[in-house]
């Protein structure tokens, strides 16, 4: 049980009402304890003896332990829904605080659906547990305790009947613990995979609908959910099971403890009134012995949803802060790289790998790449220069530049050759193998992240806007940042005439991640939002591919005069982005296969003049 005993500290701030729910849902049992003791007067020293003022003194203390034990099972709702809202409220806001300080590499090994998961899901099972289960399960013990305590008191032979089938009982529960446990923790993963797979289709639901694929995505679907329902009936089926084994476990102690009786009552060894009293106890102890299969269920799925959840919160960032950050008073934007490498998820480039060798099932990429498969799973692509990589994982091996306080490095290169990576390390956003990249003169591990990234505008290959108005939207750097400034950000990033055609101009709605706004709409508003938080260094990854020349051409010339003096890589697959850049660097394979001006590569790199002239072949 060590996720639920570490999320039962979440208890801590809510001692006061933890204890009202205690006292509370103690009372209420307390009373109905009471009432068997009151029937057993009633008979033996009210109607055997024919004293109505002993019947009419039974039945008071009855209906006022009724009406004591009903008033506090209200106090105990009240208390349960303070605490179960309570913990919730708290659970969720450590988890996506937790969240928010997870680097690109703990999210990549984190799917979202996942994350929703743990976030909605699994926090939700364990506040049902230490609200409604716990009280449930307090109870329980306590009726069950309190009823054979009883039993004992008024005979000790037919108690040890009750205890041999509560030893019994105890057996089976054990068992279904030890065997259902597990089992939900599956239930939740297959869960979390379901909602991964509906939050990946509804991303995505532009491109499922472009290439026709919905029959496909519901088959995925269908195989999923399949899946989870496969799983929860196989739970259901042993839940199923324990409830009867525990129904003829709790008759049978019940049939032989009231035949004894009656042998007894009849040779006088017990009153009627005590048979009575002691029936009632049993009903008292062993009816909820019936819901305990429910509760030990509400344990296993609270307990597998506690371990996900603190699963979560124990995750360390993989990006940390130092123990004593460098102090930079006036950040001037110089970057260099030294002997720089990189590579994802463990995945490392294989030099010469035989694709054959790689496993069955080799097929053609639309490129005319080879794609292999090797045993594990791990899809693989050739690259232009004869080597296999994990596809998506772009490598870098051996980077070394340098860039100026100022100027402005152009990335050029290949698909999958390590442009996006490389700029991605500049902010920290993953931390390098192998290598130093200093910005400022020092390391980028001896800034404090926060900081850094304050110096740092970033543009991302996708662009992601949120809901809420254009204004918002711009200013999602900078929240206090003046209309004006907004607008000059806008107007240096070419989106303000477009901003005033719409219905409400700055304060337009944007939908999520952009729906109503066009490519280049988009990409013009990232631009703005990076622009607004005048950074010492500018990355543009890609950001006007979905832009026209026209429009580029303004935007870069905006660009110059608005962000002159400040350190600018940009990431690009045309040529007349890069042109008037200071350094151009050419990307092969993760290394830097080329560099210099743009006139120094049109005569001197292959590479790039394959590049210069597929573009501008036709001219």
């Amino acid at each position: 049980m060590s996720g639920l005993a570490r999320v039962i500290r979440y208890l801590r701030p809510y001692a006061w009402m933890t204890v009202l729910g205690i006292v509370t849902t103690i009372l209420p049992v307390l009373m109905e304890l009471v009432t068997p003791l009151m029937v057993q007067f009633i008979i033996d020293q009210g109607i055997r003896a024919g004293d109505m003022a002993a019947v009419w003194q039974g039945s008071g203390i009855m209906m006022l332990a009724a009406i004591l034990g009903a008033a506090t099972t209200i106090g105990q709702g009240i208390a349960r829904a303070q605490i179960s809202q309570g913990i919730a409220f708290d659970l969720r806001n450590d988890l996506f605080r937790h969240i928010q300080r997870f680097s690109f590499a703990n999210l990549d090994r984190m799917q979202t659906g996942q994350l929703m998961t743990r976030v909605s899901s699994d926090v939700d099972v364990a506040r049902m547990f230490l609200s409604a289960g716990m009280a449930l399960l307090l109870r329980t013990l306590m009726m069950v305790i309190g009823s054979l305590t009883m039993m004992l008191i008024i005979d000790w032979r037919l108690g040890l009947i009750m205890v041999t089938m509560l030893i019994i009982s105890g057996s089976v529960i054990f068992w279904f613990l030890r065997i259902v446990g597990p089992l939900f923790s599956v239930v939740q993963q297959k869960l979390g995979k379901l909602n991964t797979l509906v939050q990946e289709n509804l991303a995505g639901v532009h491109v499922v609908k472009a290439f026709v694929r919905e029959q496909y995505e519901i088959e995925n679907f269908d195989r999923d959910n399949v899946d989870y329902m496969e799983q929860n009936i196989k739970v259901g089926r042993y839940l199923a099971l324990v409830m009867p084994v525990l129904l003829v476990l709790t008759n049978l102690g019940a049939t032989i403890a009231i035949w004894r009786g009656g042998i007894d009552v009849i040779g006088g060894r017990l009153t009627i009134g005590e048979l009575v009293a002691f029936s009632n106890y049993m009903l008292i102890g062993m009816s909820p012995l019936l819901l305990l299969s429910n509760i030990l269920s509400m344990i296993s799925r609270a307990e597998a949803s506690s371990k996900r959840v603190v699963e979560v919160l124990d995750t360390e960032p993989a990006i940390q802060a130092p123990p004593t950050p460098a102090v930079i008073t006036k950040p001037a934007g110089d970057i260099s790289f030294e002997n720089v490498s990189f590579y994802y998820s463990g995945s490392r480039i294989s030099r010469g790998l035989d694709a054959t060798a790689a496993g069955n099932g080799r097929a053609q990429s639309q490129s005319g790449i080879p794609e292999a498969e090797q045993a594990n799973g791990q899809r693989l692509t050739r690259t232009a220069r004869g080597n296999v990589r994990p596809i998506g994982e772009e490598v870098l091996d051996g980077i070394s530049l340098h860039a100026a306080p100022g100027q402005k490095i152009a990335l050029m290169g290949a698909t999958g050759s390590g442009k996006s990576t490389l700029v991605n390390l500049i902010p920290r956003f993953y931390d390098a193998e192998g290598g130093v990249i200093k910005v400022d003169g020092v390391d980028v591990r001896n800034w404090e992240p926060v900081r850094l990234r304050k110096e740092i505008g970033v543009v991302l290959q996708q662009t992601t806007l949120f809901a809420g108005t254009v204004r918002e939207n711009i200013a999602y750097g900078r929240p206090n940042a003046s209309m004006r400034e907004v607008v000059s950000a806008a107007e240096s990033a070419q989106a303000h005439d477009f901003i005033m055609q719409m219905p409400d101009q700055y304060e337009s709605l944007v939908e999520a991640r952009g729906a109503n706004l066009s490519g280049g709409q988009k990409q013009r508003i990232a631009i703005a939002r990076a622009l607004l938080t005048n950074p010492s260094v500018l990355i543009l990854d890609d950001s006007t591919s979905a832009v026209d020349l026209d429009t580029e051409l303004r935007l870069q010339q905006a660009l110059a005069e608005k962000m002159a003096g400040t350190t600018t890589f940009i990431v690009a697959q045309r040529i007349s982005s890069v042109v008037d850049a200071d350094l151009i660097l050419v990307l092969d394979d993760g290394k830097i296969a080329a560099q210099g001006t743009h006139e120094e590569l049109l005569a001197g790199s292959e590479i790039y003049q394959e590049i210069y002239y597929s573009q501008f072949e036709e001219a």
